[in-house]
Protein backbone atom coordinates (compact mmCIF):
# COMPACT_ATOMS: atom_id res chain seq x y z
CA UNK A 1 0.00 0.00 0.00
CA UNK A 2 1.21 3.47 -0.84
CA UNK A 3 -0.46 6.66 0.39
CA UNK A 4 0.40 10.15 -0.81
CA UNK A 5 -1.06 13.60 -0.24
CA UNK A 6 -0.99 16.34 -2.86
CA UNK A 7 -1.77 19.86 -1.71
CA UNK A 8 -3.96 21.77 -4.19
CA UNK A 9 -3.96 24.93 -2.05
CA UNK A 10 -3.98 25.83 1.66
CA UNK A 11 -7.44 24.33 2.16
CA UNK A 12 -7.77 21.52 -0.38
CA UNK A 13 -5.74 18.38 -0.93
CA UNK A 14 -5.96 14.98 -2.61
CA UNK A 15 -5.05 11.73 -0.88
CA UNK A 16 -4.15 8.87 -3.21
CA UNK A 17 -4.12 5.27 -2.01
CA UNK A 18 -2.50 2.58 -4.15
CA UNK A 19 -3.51 -0.97 -3.24
CA UNK A 20 -1.72 -4.11 -4.30
CA UNK A 21 -3.09 -7.62 -4.14
CA UNK A 22 -1.22 -8.22 -0.89
CA UNK A 23 -3.31 -5.49 0.81
CA UNK A 24 -6.67 -7.18 0.36
CA UNK A 25 -6.26 -10.74 -0.99
CA UNK A 26 -6.07 -12.55 2.37
CA UNK A 27 -9.13 -10.70 3.68
CA UNK A 28 -11.13 -11.58 0.58
CA UNK A 29 -9.99 -15.20 0.83
CA UNK A 30 -11.04 -15.46 4.48
CA UNK A 31 -14.49 -14.04 3.78
CA UNK A 32 -15.01 -16.42 0.84
CA UNK A 33 -13.95 -19.37 3.02
CA UNK A 34 -16.54 -18.32 5.57
CA UNK A 35 -19.15 -18.09 2.78
CA UNK A 36 -18.18 -21.56 1.61
CA UNK A 37 -19.00 -22.96 5.04
CA UNK A 38 -22.38 -21.27 5.27
CA UNK A 39 -23.94 -20.98 1.80
CA UNK A 40 -26.37 -23.53 0.44
CA UNK A 41 -26.30 -23.94 -3.34
CA UNK A 42 -28.41 -26.39 -5.34
CA UNK A 43 -26.53 -29.61 -6.01
CA UNK A 44 -24.15 -29.31 -3.07
CA UNK A 45 -24.40 -30.02 0.63
CA UNK A 46 -23.89 -27.14 3.07
CA UNK A 47 -20.16 -26.45 3.37
CA UNK A 48 -19.25 -28.57 0.34
CA UNK A 49 -19.67 -26.03 -2.46
CA UNK A 50 -16.40 -25.82 -4.50
CA UNK A 51 -14.49 -22.58 -3.92
CA UNK A 52 -14.52 -21.86 -7.65
CA UNK A 53 -18.31 -21.63 -7.64
CA UNK A 54 -18.32 -19.52 -4.45
CA UNK A 55 -15.85 -17.09 -6.06
CA UNK A 56 -17.88 -16.92 -9.25
CA UNK A 57 -21.06 -16.02 -7.36
CA UNK A 58 -19.72 -13.85 -4.55
CA UNK A 59 -16.16 -12.97 -5.52
CA UNK A 60 -16.62 -9.48 -6.95
CA UNK A 61 -19.08 -8.35 -4.27
CA UNK A 62 -16.74 -9.52 -1.51
CA UNK A 63 -13.76 -7.92 -3.29
CA UNK A 64 -15.53 -4.54 -3.41
CA UNK A 65 -16.63 -4.79 0.22
CA UNK A 66 -13.19 -5.70 1.54
CA UNK A 67 -11.41 -3.08 -0.55
CA UNK A 68 -13.80 -0.47 0.85
CA UNK A 69 -12.97 -1.63 4.37
CA UNK A 70 -9.22 -1.45 3.68
CA UNK A 71 -9.63 2.03 2.19
CA UNK A 72 -11.68 3.28 5.14
CA UNK A 73 -9.13 2.02 7.65
CA UNK A 74 -6.21 3.40 5.63
CA UNK A 75 -7.79 6.84 5.24
CA UNK A 76 -8.69 7.13 8.92
CA UNK A 77 -5.27 6.00 10.05
CA UNK A 78 -3.45 8.32 7.65
CA UNK A 79 -5.52 11.34 8.75
CA UNK A 80 -4.99 10.49 12.43
CA UNK A 81 -1.28 9.69 12.16
CA UNK A 82 -0.57 12.88 10.22
CA UNK A 83 -2.80 14.99 12.48
CA UNK A 84 -4.76 16.36 9.54
CA UNK A 85 -7.50 18.72 10.70
CA UNK A 86 -10.18 18.12 8.11
CA UNK A 87 -13.69 19.46 7.54
CA UNK A 88 -16.43 17.03 6.61
CA UNK A 89 -15.21 13.66 5.36
CA UNK A 90 -13.09 12.60 2.36
CA UNK A 91 -14.98 12.38 -0.93
CA UNK A 92 -14.01 10.48 -4.09
CA UNK A 93 -11.96 12.90 -6.15
CA UNK A 94 -13.78 14.65 -8.95
CA UNK A 95 -10.59 15.06 -11.00
CA UNK A 96 -8.13 12.31 -10.03
CA UNK A 97 -10.19 9.16 -9.54
CA UNK A 98 -9.52 6.69 -12.36
CA UNK A 99 -12.08 4.23 -13.66
CA UNK A 100 -11.73 0.93 -11.85
CA UNK A 101 -11.45 -2.48 -13.46
CA UNK A 102 -12.15 -5.24 -10.95
CA UNK A 103 -10.23 -7.68 -13.13
CA UNK A 104 -7.01 -5.83 -12.25
CA UNK A 105 -5.00 -6.71 -9.15
CA UNK A 106 -3.66 -3.23 -8.42
CA UNK A 107 -5.95 -0.27 -7.74
CA UNK A 108 -5.57 3.46 -7.18
CA UNK A 109 -8.11 5.55 -5.33
CA UNK A 110 -8.13 9.31 -4.99
CA UNK A 111 -10.00 11.34 -2.37
CA UNK A 112 -10.59 15.05 -2.07
CA UNK A 113 -10.21 16.40 1.47
CA UNK A 114 -10.84 19.84 2.94
CA UNK A 115 -8.38 21.15 5.50
CA UNK A 116 -9.36 23.34 8.43
CA UNK A 117 -8.08 26.90 8.13
CA UNK A 118 -6.01 28.54 10.86
CA UNK A 119 -8.17 30.49 13.30
CA UNK A 120 -7.36 32.90 16.10
CA UNK A 121 -8.49 31.56 19.48
CA UNK A 122 -6.07 33.47 21.68
CA UNK A 123 -8.13 35.05 24.45
CA UNK A 124 -7.37 37.94 26.76
CA UNK A 125 -9.04 40.06 29.42
CA UNK A 126 -9.06 42.92 26.94
CA UNK A 127 -11.89 41.14 25.15
CA UNK A 128 -15.33 41.82 26.66
CA UNK A 129 -18.38 39.56 26.54
CA UNK A 130 -21.70 40.53 28.19
CA UNK A 131 -23.03 38.30 30.96
CA UNK A 132 -26.65 38.95 31.92
CA UNK A 133 -27.84 38.48 35.51
CA UNK A 134 -31.62 38.07 35.46
CA UNK A 135 -33.33 39.83 38.35
CA UNK A 136 -35.69 37.68 40.46
CA UNK A 137 -38.66 39.79 41.57
CA UNK A 138 -41.58 39.11 43.91
CA UNK A 139 -43.91 38.34 41.03
CA UNK A 140 -41.65 35.50 39.87
CA UNK A 141 -41.43 34.13 43.43
CA UNK A 142 -45.22 34.32 43.83
CA UNK A 143 -45.79 32.48 40.57
CA UNK A 144 -43.32 29.73 41.52
CA UNK A 145 -45.00 29.27 44.91
CA UNK A 146 -48.39 29.17 43.20
CA UNK A 147 -47.13 26.32 40.98
CA UNK A 148 -45.75 24.50 44.02
CA UNK A 149 -49.13 24.79 45.74
CA UNK A 150 -50.87 23.35 42.67
CA UNK A 151 -48.35 20.50 42.35
CA UNK A 152 -48.68 19.57 46.03
CA UNK A 153 -52.46 19.86 46.42
CA UNK A 154 -54.83 16.99 47.19
CA UNK A 155 -58.35 15.72 46.51
CA UNK A 156 -60.79 16.56 49.32
CA UNK A 157 -64.47 15.59 49.75
CA UNK A 158 -66.99 18.38 49.12
CA UNK A 159 -70.76 18.63 49.36
CA UNK A 160 -71.64 20.03 45.95
CA UNK A 161 -70.42 20.08 42.34
CA UNK A 162 -69.29 23.52 41.19
CA UNK A 163 -67.71 22.56 37.88
CA UNK A 164 -64.17 21.26 38.43
CA UNK A 165 -64.86 18.26 40.64
CA UNK A 166 -64.17 14.57 40.29
CA UNK A 167 -67.28 12.45 40.92
CA UNK A 168 -67.83 8.75 41.52
CA UNK A 169 -71.10 6.88 41.32
CA UNK A 170 -73.34 4.54 39.38
CA UNK A 171 -73.77 5.07 35.62
CA UNK A 172 -76.98 3.68 34.07
CA UNK A 173 -77.90 3.56 30.38
CA UNK A 174 -81.27 5.12 29.50
CA UNK A 175 -83.79 4.76 26.70
CA UNK A 176 -84.71 7.74 24.53
CA UNK A 177 -87.71 8.46 26.79
CA UNK A 178 -85.48 8.64 29.88
CA UNK A 179 -86.41 5.24 31.29
CA UNK A 180 -83.77 2.72 32.37
CA UNK A 181 -82.77 0.46 29.47
CA UNK A 182 -83.26 -3.19 30.35
CA UNK A 183 -79.97 -5.06 30.00
CA UNK A 184 -78.18 -1.80 29.25
CA UNK A 185 -74.80 -0.60 30.47
CA UNK A 186 -74.60 -0.31 34.24
CA UNK A 187 -71.28 0.71 35.78
CA UNK A 188 -71.53 0.78 39.57
CA UNK A 189 -67.92 2.06 39.88
CA UNK A 190 -68.09 4.88 37.34
CA UNK A 191 -66.04 8.04 37.72
CA UNK A 192 -65.57 11.23 35.71
CA UNK A 193 -64.08 14.69 35.90
CA UNK A 194 -66.69 17.39 35.41
CA UNK A 195 -63.94 19.75 34.24
CA UNK A 196 -63.22 17.46 31.27
CA UNK A 197 -66.82 17.17 30.04
CA UNK A 198 -67.00 18.58 26.50
CA UNK A 199 -70.77 19.21 26.40
CA UNK A 200 -71.84 22.48 28.08
CA UNK A 201 -75.38 21.22 28.68
CA UNK A 202 -74.01 18.23 30.59
CA UNK A 203 -71.68 20.45 32.66
CA UNK A 204 -74.68 22.56 33.69
CA UNK A 205 -76.60 19.39 34.58
CA UNK A 206 -73.85 18.34 37.01
CA UNK A 207 -73.44 21.78 38.59
CA UNK A 208 -75.19 21.94 41.96
CA UNK A 209 -75.47 18.14 42.24
CA UNK A 210 -74.98 16.60 45.70
CA UNK A 211 -74.33 13.07 46.94
CA UNK A 212 -77.36 10.87 46.29
CA UNK A 213 -78.72 12.98 43.43
CA UNK A 214 -79.25 11.73 39.88
CA UNK A 215 -77.86 13.58 36.88
CA UNK A 216 -79.16 12.79 33.38
CA UNK A 217 -76.83 13.74 30.55
CA UNK A 218 -75.65 12.82 27.04
CA UNK A 219 -72.51 10.79 27.76
CA UNK A 220 -71.50 10.44 24.09
CA UNK A 221 -71.42 14.23 23.60
CA UNK A 222 -69.73 14.73 26.95
CA UNK A 223 -66.80 12.44 26.10
CA UNK A 224 -66.39 12.38 22.28
CA UNK A 225 -63.05 10.59 22.54
CA UNK A 226 -63.99 6.93 22.04
CA UNK A 227 -61.34 5.60 24.42
CA UNK A 228 -62.38 7.95 27.24
CA UNK A 229 -66.06 7.22 26.58
CA UNK A 230 -65.62 3.44 26.76
CA UNK A 231 -63.45 3.74 29.86
CA UNK A 232 -66.10 5.76 31.67
CA UNK A 233 -68.81 3.25 30.74
CA UNK A 234 -66.57 0.40 31.83
CA UNK A 235 -67.04 -1.50 28.55
CA UNK A 236 -65.14 -2.12 25.30
CA UNK A 237 -65.13 0.41 22.46
CA UNK A 238 -67.35 -1.88 20.42
CA UNK A 239 -69.92 -2.11 23.23
CA UNK A 240 -69.75 1.64 23.83
CA UNK A 241 -70.59 2.34 20.18
CA UNK A 242 -73.76 0.24 20.48
CA UNK A 243 -74.92 1.95 23.67
CA UNK A 244 -77.53 4.71 23.75
CA UNK A 245 -75.99 8.18 24.31
CA UNK A 246 -78.18 9.12 27.27
CA UNK A 247 -77.24 8.05 30.81
CA UNK A 248 -78.15 8.64 34.41
CA UNK A 249 -75.33 9.23 36.91
CA UNK A 250 -76.17 8.61 40.59
CA UNK A 251 -73.62 10.61 42.56
CA UNK A 252 -72.00 8.71 45.44
CA UNK A 253 -68.88 10.79 46.04
CA UNK A 254 -67.66 14.29 45.14
CA UNK A 255 -64.04 15.38 45.44
CA UNK A 256 -62.32 18.61 44.51
CA UNK A 257 -58.60 19.21 43.95
CA UNK A 258 -57.48 21.84 46.44
CA UNK A 259 -54.11 23.55 46.16
CA UNK A 260 -51.74 23.15 49.09
CA UNK A 261 -51.55 26.01 51.58
CA UNK A 262 -48.30 27.87 52.20
CA UNK A 263 -47.51 26.31 55.57
CA UNK A 264 -45.10 23.91 57.26
CA UNK A 265 -46.61 20.89 55.47
CA UNK A 266 -45.75 22.45 52.10
CA UNK A 267 -42.27 23.44 53.28
CA UNK A 268 -41.60 19.84 54.37
CA UNK A 269 -42.99 18.36 51.14
CA UNK A 270 -40.83 20.54 48.93
CA UNK A 271 -37.57 20.79 50.88
CA UNK A 272 -37.67 18.02 53.46
CA UNK A 273 -38.63 17.79 57.12
CA UNK A 274 -37.87 21.03 59.01
CA UNK A 275 -35.42 22.28 56.35
CA UNK A 276 -37.49 25.48 56.17
CA UNK A 277 -39.13 26.99 59.26
CA UNK A 278 -41.21 29.95 58.08
CA UNK A 279 -42.55 31.84 55.06
CA UNK A 280 -39.54 34.16 54.88
CA UNK A 281 -37.14 31.20 54.69
CA UNK A 282 -39.41 29.50 52.18
CA UNK A 283 -39.47 32.53 49.87
CA UNK A 284 -35.68 32.82 50.18
CA UNK A 285 -35.26 29.17 49.16
CA UNK A 286 -37.67 29.61 46.28
CA UNK A 287 -35.78 32.70 45.15
CA UNK A 288 -32.52 30.74 45.29
CA UNK A 289 -34.04 27.95 43.18
CA UNK A 290 -35.27 30.44 40.59
CA UNK A 291 -31.83 32.07 40.47
CA UNK A 292 -30.27 28.66 39.81
CA UNK A 293 -32.75 28.01 37.02
CA UNK A 294 -32.15 31.45 35.53
CA UNK A 295 -28.41 30.92 35.71
CA UNK A 296 -28.92 28.36 32.97
CA UNK A 297 -30.61 31.08 30.88
CA UNK A 298 -27.68 33.43 31.57
CA UNK A 299 -25.18 30.73 30.62
CA UNK A 300 -27.06 29.98 27.43
CA UNK A 301 -27.08 33.64 26.44
CA UNK A 302 -23.36 33.80 27.22
CA UNK A 303 -22.71 30.92 24.82
CA UNK A 304 -24.48 32.87 22.06
CA UNK A 305 -22.56 36.07 22.74
CA UNK A 306 -19.21 34.27 23.15
CA UNK A 307 -19.76 32.36 19.93
CA UNK A 308 -20.60 35.57 18.08
CA UNK A 309 -17.49 37.21 19.55
CA UNK A 310 -15.17 34.49 18.26
CA UNK A 311 -16.91 34.29 14.89
CA UNK A 312 -16.51 38.05 14.53
CA UNK A 313 -12.87 37.73 15.51
CA UNK A 314 -12.40 35.23 12.67
CA UNK A 315 -14.75 36.74 10.10
CA UNK A 316 -11.91 37.06 7.54
CA UNK A 317 -11.09 33.34 7.74
CA UNK A 318 -11.82 31.58 4.44
CA UNK A 319 -13.31 28.08 4.27
CA UNK A 320 -13.03 25.48 1.46
CA UNK A 321 -16.58 26.31 0.45
CA UNK A 322 -16.77 24.41 -2.87
CA UNK A 323 -15.83 21.15 -1.12
CA UNK A 324 -18.19 21.79 1.81
CA UNK A 325 -21.16 22.46 -0.48
CA UNK A 326 -20.42 19.21 -2.30
CA UNK A 327 -20.03 17.33 0.98
CA UNK A 328 -23.36 18.60 2.39
CA UNK A 329 -25.16 17.26 -0.71
CA UNK A 330 -23.25 13.96 -0.49
CA UNK A 331 -24.33 13.27 3.11
CA UNK A 332 -27.89 14.62 2.73
CA UNK A 333 -29.36 12.78 -0.23
CA UNK A 334 -32.63 14.71 -0.04
CA UNK A 335 -30.82 18.04 -0.51
CA UNK A 336 -30.05 19.65 -3.83
CA UNK A 337 -27.05 21.81 -4.68
CA UNK A 338 -29.25 24.88 -5.18
CA UNK A 339 -30.73 24.46 -1.68
CA UNK A 340 -27.27 24.34 -0.14
CA UNK A 341 -26.19 27.38 -2.15
CA UNK A 342 -29.20 29.34 -0.90
CA UNK A 343 -28.67 28.46 2.78
CA UNK A 344 -24.88 28.32 2.84
CA UNK A 345 -24.41 31.43 4.97
CA UNK A 346 -25.84 29.53 7.94
CA UNK A 347 -23.72 26.48 7.14
CA UNK A 348 -20.63 28.66 6.88
CA UNK A 349 -20.98 29.88 10.46
CA UNK A 350 -21.54 26.33 11.72
CA UNK A 351 -18.43 25.02 9.96
CA UNK A 352 -16.36 27.97 11.15
CA UNK A 353 -17.60 27.53 14.71
CA UNK A 354 -16.63 23.85 14.60
CA UNK A 355 -13.13 24.85 13.49
CA UNK A 356 -12.93 27.37 16.35
CA UNK A 357 -14.11 24.78 18.88
CA UNK A 358 -11.51 22.26 17.73
CA UNK A 359 -8.83 24.94 17.92
CA UNK A 360 -9.88 25.86 21.48
CA UNK A 361 -9.78 22.20 22.52
CA UNK A 362 -6.25 21.92 21.16
CA UNK A 363 -5.03 25.31 22.40
CA UNK A 364 -6.23 24.78 25.97
CA UNK A 365 -5.79 20.98 26.03
CA UNK A 366 -9.40 20.34 27.01
CA UNK A 367 -10.48 16.81 27.94
CA UNK A 368 -13.77 15.33 29.12
CA UNK A 369 -13.39 13.03 32.12
CA UNK A 370 -15.88 10.62 33.68
CA UNK A 371 -16.69 13.13 36.44
CA UNK A 372 -17.54 15.75 33.80
CA UNK A 373 -20.04 13.39 32.20
CA UNK A 374 -21.61 12.60 35.56
CA UNK A 375 -21.89 16.32 36.39
CA UNK A 376 -23.69 17.00 33.11
CA UNK A 377 -25.92 14.00 33.76
CA UNK A 378 -26.89 15.54 37.11
CA UNK A 379 -27.70 18.87 35.44
CA UNK A 380 -29.97 17.22 32.88
CA UNK A 381 -31.65 15.03 35.50
CA UNK A 382 -32.24 18.01 37.82
CA UNK A 383 -33.82 20.03 34.99
CA UNK A 384 -36.11 17.13 34.07
CA UNK A 385 -37.18 16.51 37.67
CA UNK A 386 -37.91 20.19 38.30
CA UNK A 387 -40.58 19.96 35.61
CA UNK A 388 -42.40 17.60 38.01
CA UNK A 389 -41.99 19.91 40.99
CA UNK A 390 -38.94 18.16 42.49
CA UNK A 391 -36.43 20.75 43.70
CA UNK A 392 -33.39 20.85 45.93
CA UNK A 393 -32.21 17.25 45.29
CA UNK A 394 -28.66 16.47 46.43
CA UNK A 395 -25.90 15.21 44.11
CA UNK A 396 -26.24 11.79 45.73
CA UNK A 397 -29.95 11.70 44.90
CA UNK A 398 -29.31 12.85 41.33
CA UNK A 399 -26.49 10.37 40.71
CA UNK A 400 -28.92 7.49 40.18
CA UNK A 401 -30.73 9.40 37.43
CA UNK A 402 -27.40 10.47 35.88
CA UNK A 403 -26.13 6.89 35.72
CA UNK A 404 -29.29 5.78 33.89
CA UNK A 405 -28.86 8.58 31.34
CA UNK A 406 -25.25 7.55 30.73
CA UNK A 407 -26.25 3.94 30.12
CA UNK A 408 -28.11 4.97 26.96
CA UNK A 409 -25.67 5.31 24.04
CA UNK A 410 -27.46 8.23 22.38
CA UNK A 411 -27.90 10.05 25.66
CA UNK A 412 -24.24 9.43 26.50
CA UNK A 413 -23.12 10.97 23.20
CA UNK A 414 -25.40 13.95 23.81
CA UNK A 415 -24.01 14.38 27.32
CA UNK A 416 -20.44 14.09 26.00
CA UNK A 417 -21.03 16.85 23.45
CA UNK A 418 -22.61 18.99 26.15
CA UNK A 419 -19.63 18.36 28.43
CA UNK A 420 -17.25 19.42 25.64
CA UNK A 421 -19.23 22.63 25.14
CA UNK A 422 -19.17 23.25 28.89
CA UNK A 423 -15.37 22.95 28.87
CA UNK A 424 -15.07 25.28 25.87
CA UNK A 425 -17.29 28.02 27.28
CA UNK A 426 -15.69 27.67 30.73
CA UNK A 427 -12.28 28.40 29.25
CA UNK A 428 -13.67 31.33 27.28
CA UNK A 429 -15.30 32.72 30.43
CA UNK A 430 -12.07 32.33 32.37
CA UNK A 431 -9.95 34.14 29.78
CA UNK A 432 -12.14 37.10 28.76
CA UNK A 433 -13.61 39.98 30.75
CA UNK A 434 -17.26 39.37 31.67
CA UNK A 435 -19.40 42.49 31.62
CA UNK A 436 -22.06 41.57 34.18
CA UNK A 437 -25.35 43.33 33.50
CA UNK A 438 -28.46 43.00 35.73
CA UNK A 439 -31.55 42.66 33.55
CA UNK A 440 -35.29 42.10 33.99
CA UNK A 441 -36.70 38.91 32.53
CA UNK A 442 -38.84 40.82 30.02
CA UNK A 443 -35.80 42.68 28.71
CA UNK A 444 -33.74 39.49 28.68
CA UNK A 445 -36.34 37.81 26.45
CA UNK A 446 -36.14 40.73 24.03
CA UNK A 447 -32.47 39.88 23.41
CA UNK A 448 -33.61 36.79 21.52
CA UNK A 449 -35.96 38.77 19.29
CA UNK A 450 -33.12 40.65 17.61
Amino acid sequence: MNITKTQNDDLNAIIKIQLGKEDYASRVENVLKDYQKKVVIDGFRKGKTPMGIVKKIYGKAVLVEEINKVLGEALNNYIKENDLQILGEPLPSETEQKELDLNDENFEFAYDIALSPEVNVKLSKREKVPYYLITVDDEMIDKQIENMCKNNGEMVPVDEVEGTEYVKGELIELNADGSVKEGGVNNAEASLSVMHIKDEEAVNAFKGAKVGQEVKFNAAKSFPNKTDYASMLGVSKEEAEKANPDFCFIVNEIKRYVDAEVNQDLFDKVYGKDAVKDVAEFRARVKGDIEKQLQGHSEYRFTIDAREKLLKKNEEVVLPEAFLKRWIVAVNKEMKAEDVEKDFEGYRDEFKWQVIKNALIKEYELKVEADDLKAVGREVAAAQLQQYGLYGLTNEQLDGFAVKLLEDEKQRQHLYERAVDNKIFAVIKENVKLEEQPIAMADFEKLFQK
